[in-house]
């Protein structure tokens, strides 16, 4: 039966192979296994530090979520932001990923924690109905990031358009809250996009310029019409 535990430095070489499964699925993310054991290290046996929650079945490391610490000054108390929660392919389905989240919820709530908040790549619809099956709720707040100094250079590249290209890498898309349209053919000024990429290849938290709208609000959109 699987078991879910605090992860301890003899787990790290398991976490990097589940975290190398995990940035190959996202949009924002290449995976680096230098960096994800530096990551690791810097949490796991420290126990000031953050916190990171395995899942171990018939001695393997099958599934990990990560808590990492801050403060609210709004509610007066510790804060934790929920990331890298991911269980092996062959095992989804079988709850592990409930027992994971409901554990770290369960944790932080007994040591004090006032809120969890998490992101998700905008189109990850089953992402999405996961978490809010789980108590989450979407916020209205929109992320912003910047990476800094010898970081800022390792910035994942956006896909640039090749010579040729497919119907569905010049399909126009149109926000159906306000009526902008994302054209790949053209530059996006407003996000600095520049022409040529494909929407599904837009980072997982691109939003409309005009009115914030989430990605999963748009739509093809045919000028024909």
């Amino acid at each position: 039966m699987p078991t879910i535990r605090i992860a301890e430095p003899r787990d790290i070489d398991a976490c990097v192979r589940l975290l190398h499964l995990l940035f190959s699925q996202e949009h924002e993310f290449v995976p680096d296994s230098s960096k994800q054991v530096a990551g690791l290290e810097m949490i796991i046996g420290n126990t000031s530090a953050d916190t990171v929650f395995v899942c171990e079945s018939e001695g393997r490391i099958v599934g990990m979520v990560a808590l990492l610490n801050l403060v609210s000054t709004a509610l007066g108390k510790k804060v934790a932001m929920l990331e890298d929660m991911i269980v092996e392919p062959a095992l989804r389905g079988k709850g592990i990923g409930s027992q994971l989240l409901d554990y770290a919820c369960n944790w932080a709530n007994e040591n004090g924690y006032g809120r969890i908040t998490l992101l998700t790549d905008g189109d990850n619809d089953t992402a999405h109905h996961f978490y809010e099956t789980h108590g989450f709720s979407r916020s209205s707040m929109v992320t912003f990031r910047k990476l800094l100094e010898h970081d800022a250079k390792e910035k994942t590249p956006i896909i640039q358009p090749e010579n040729s290209r497919e119907p569905e890498e010049t399909q126009a898309w149109m926000c159906v809250e306000c009526g902008y349209i994302y054209d790949p053919a053209e530059d996006d000024l407003e996000t600095n996009i520049p022409p040529g990429v494909c929407f599904d290849k837009l980072p997982g938290d691109w939003c409309c310029p005009v009115c914030n709208s989430a990605m999963n609000q748009f739509k093809k959109f045919d000028s024909k019409l």
